[in-house]
């Protein structure tokens, strides 16, 4: 009686992970063959965060419209991806080059995917551009090209897409987007302002789509990194306003951000904040406390002034 006592709670344990294990798998399997045969559009598909989801939508077995500015990185994902599947279980990739940022190309670009298999099942807009710099730095035309890549490219590609959706009544549009679409960081000022521009949109879009059976998904990470690093000592990224909005700990990476996407698109969900503790409490505290968020704000502007003062 004393060794099963013992032993209770171990193997209680050990059962409960053992569920949770299978339930995980079980979804992850449900995901994987939500998209399989589906047509899937994913632009800037050369990105870090573009290479993973091509992977876990190409092993899917998704029909992939991949989008990228440079040939021969499509050309290198396109053999990275063949080389590690099955070629009785998933479609070769088709390739298009897409400049995003570039608004008078994209119809002619979005004519050409639709060219591909006829139709778009699944649009990814996953393409973006970032800077960081005072206000008073970045110029009005660094401000109108970041709006362009971030806003206008993927809801340019998304109205020239959407047609086509809407005569089928079916399909999802997917926008990856940022935190800082739910909250401004400084010197970020020009990427908050393009993030906030797309959720906007695309919650606009969602509502307008319900008739017609389209989805439309919000995706924001904190920030994606790709590797760790620490910061310098002395550098203000260490200081408590780095904690709290982006301390490489609460980054996520590529590959969570692209198994995310999957789930995203098999469950169809509306909006997604991949955060941990610290920065989706600053969602909701700049949401019902704005008065402490920008105290908060305005202390780490201080403390960086004061950082750069004694350096």
């Amino acid at each position: 009686m004393g060794i099963f006592s013992v032993l209770a709670l171990p193997l209680l344990l050990l059962g409960i992970s053992g569920i949770i294990y299978i339930y995980q798998s079980v979804r992850w399997l449900l995901s994987k063959s939500a998209v399989q045969n589906k047509v899937v559009v994913i632009t800037d598909a050369i990105s870090g965060l573009g290479k993973e989801c091509s992977r876990v939508f190409h092993a899917g077995g998704a029909r992939l419209v991949l989008c990228g500015r440079t040939w021969e990185k499509l050309e290198a994902l396109y053999d990275a991806l063949i080389s590690v599947t099955d070629p009785s279980t998933t479609y070769a990739p088709k390739l298009i080059l897409l400049d995003i940022s570039d608004i008078s190309c994209i119809r002619d670009v979005a004519k050409e995917i639709l060219n591909c298999y006829g139709c778009v099942d699944i649009l990814i807009n996953n393409a973006s551009m970032k800077v960081k710099g005072a206000v008073q730095s970045i110029s009005l035309e660094l401000d109108k090209k970041i709006m362009d890549a971030n806003y206008f490219g993927p809801i340019t590609l998304t109205k020239a897409i959407l047609p086509n959706m809407i005569s089928r009544r079916t399909g999802q549009i997917v926008l990856i987007n940022s935190i800082q679409g739910k909250i401004g960081i400084p010197f970020r000022a020009a990427y908050a302002a393009s993030k906030h521009a797309a959720v906007g949109f695309f919650d606009c879009l969602r509502a307008e789509m319900e008739e017609f059976d389209i989805s439309v998904s919000t995706v924001n990470p904190t920030f994606i990194c790709s590797y760790h690093r620490q910061p310098a000592p002395g550098n203000w990224e260490a200081s408590i306003w780095k904690f709290f909005f982006r301390k490489v700990s609460y980054g996520v990476h590529p590959v969570e951000v692209a198994e995310e996407v999957l789930r995203t698109v098999s469950r169809k969900k509306q909006e997604v904040l991949m955060a941990n503790p610290i920065p989706r409490a600053a969602v909701y505290i700049r949401t019902f406390f704005p008065e402490l968020f920008f105290a908060i704000v305005a202390s780490g502007i201080r403390e960086k002034l004061k950082t750069e003062e004694e350096n």
